[in-house]
């Protein structure tokens, strides 16, 4: 064991009137064999002076001081002048629970890799939060990922609540990525958990606690939510990125399914973080929307191409979908439609594909260029059965020899709902042999330009987005269909 136990790391910039408070909370209970080290950031107000009479006063705080670069850039200065056998990380506006180091320094007797501890919010209005860990040992840095990957409960984000081993960090020559707007410290805790499991041993990997570290306070209105950032889809999807190759990489007993999921519900929830930015950032909605939609909608479809037979896929609310076909088959008055579905109606009287068809007849459709598919409960029946009804119609056609070849088939779905149809039509094979177009139809809650300020279009587009990313990775983690 190193001489020095922890080393506190704190970047401060334009702090002066906190430090008494937050390095106080430090120091008030640090013990000889710990030290504070404090980075200033290149501050402008009197930050340097306070530190410089802090640092007269107590013998365990060593200041560094340097020009403003940012807090990764001090968090590193910090690293480099480290002495601890860990290192821990603190914002300059938070403080440490009283007695926290005297109730933790002792569990790392057990020598792990990695603490983690709870977090007390304090918002400026309401009632404090605490974000808290089970007391709980993993023994490899697999383990840790397999129990994050069930329950996400484990507070991997933050680098303010936890006790790092300083000699992988140095092993791995880890450091925070500088110049990120947010995110760096995501980046440091991935590529420290991937060391873990390079260096193990027989000691635990990573030790969860159930005592509080430090309070998190809100001390203004001010935080990430309130300012603009740049390329934020960008930011995001990178970040997702690193998370899955770190989480998936590491885990050891997490089932396929399992890990389908949790990338899942990853996206998802990175894109809805984007989104509800929009209404206070209409320049990050003009960026990022069209990345989205493009995520999600796909596109673009050739909504202009003839087709033989368009085949419609029903859904408890599809009047849009049949408003949709008609409007397409005005352009081809001898097109056969196919319309698929044997759910109720939403009007509560009719099967989805019996709604469809009464709508294409008050429409002027004839009798003839109507086929009702109406035992369909799900997409993948919907391909299964209209996919018989289109070979058959394309077997007439070269019959009478007036056919196309290759039979030009369409499919109307709602927009958000075109990718997963994409996939589950390859994966059972449907309308092989013919050239088949995609229409979107857009409902009232689901338009492309509108599903993101609508609550229940929003909850309807995200979960079709888990459902297609499921569905995109079965082949990744080969789950047969």
């Amino acid at each position: 064991m190193t001489e020095t136990l922890l080393s506190v790391i704190i970047p401060a910039y334009n702090c002066e009137d906190l430090l008494d408070e937050t390095a106080g909370s430090v120091l008030s209970q640090l013990p000889e064999n710990c030290e504070l080290i404090i980075v200033d950031d290149g501050s402008s107000d009197g930050t340097a002076k306070k530190l410089q009479e802090l640092e007269g006063r107590h013998q365990n705080l060593r200041v560094c001081y340097g020009d403003h670069g940012g807090a990764s850039g001090a968090r590193n200065k910090g690293l480099d002048l480290a002495r601890g056998e860990y290192v821990a990380f603190m914002d300059c506006d938070d403080c440490y629970r009283e007695e926290f180091l005297s109730k933790s320094l002792p569990l790392t007797e057990s020598g792990a890799d990695l603490y983690i501890f709870g977090i007390e919010r304090v918002p400026l209005k309401g009632n404090n939060e605490y974000w808290t860990v089970k007391d709980g040992v993993y023994e490899t840095a697999g383990a840790f990922a397999d129990q994050y990957i069930r329950t996400r409960q484990l507070l991997v984000y933050s680098n303010c609540n936890k006790f790092y081993k300083r000699e992988l960090i140095e092993h791995e020559g880890i450091r925070f990525e500088e110049g990120l707007e947010f995110g760096e410290d995501r980046l440091f805790n991935f590529a420290f958990l991937k060391a873990c499991a390079k260096y193990e041993s027989s000691n635990p990997c990573v030790v969860t606690s159930a005592l509080i570290m430090l309070r998190y306070i809100q001390r203004s209105e001010q935080s990430m939510s309130s300012r603009h950032i740049p390329r934020y889809f960008d930011c995001i999807m990178r970040l997702h990125r690193k998370k899955m190759n770190c989480f998936l990489g590491l885990a050891e007993t997490a089932t396929p399914e399992e890990k389908m999921e949790f990338e899942a519900g990853d996206i998802s929830r990175e894109i809805e973080s984007a989104i509800y930015r929009f209404a206070e950032h209409p320049e990050e909605k003009e960026e990022n929307l069209p990345l989205i939609n493009q995520l999600i909608f796909g596109g673009p479809y050739d909504i202009n191409e003839p087709v033989d037979v368009l085949v419609v896929l029903g859904s408890r609310n599809c009047g849009y979908k049949a408003e949709r076909a008609f409007e397409i088959g005005k352009s081809n008055p001898e097109m056969k439609y196919i319309v698929s579905g044997g759910n109720i109606h939403k009007d509560g009287l009719k099967t989805e594909a019996e709604y469809m068809a009464d709508y294409l007849r008050s429409c002027g459709v004839a009798e003839e260029q109507i086929y009702l598919e109406n035992r369909a409960r799900y997409t993948k029946q919907n391909l299964l059965f209209t996919n018989g009804i289109v070979h058959e119609l394309d077997n007439e056609a070269k019959i009478r020899g007036d056919g196309h070849s290759p039979f030009r088939v369409g499919i109307v779905t709602a927009g958000f709902h075109i990718k997963r149809t994409q996939l589950l039509a390859a994966e059972v094979g449907a309308f092989e042999g013919e050239s088949v177009y995609y229409f979107p139809a857009y409902g009232p809650t689901t338009h492309i330009d509108t599903w993101f300020d609508i609550p229940e279009g929003r909850a309807v587009v995200l979960q079709e987005l888990r459902k297609t990313t499921v569905l995109s990775k079965r082949k990744d983690y080969h789950i047969q269909p």
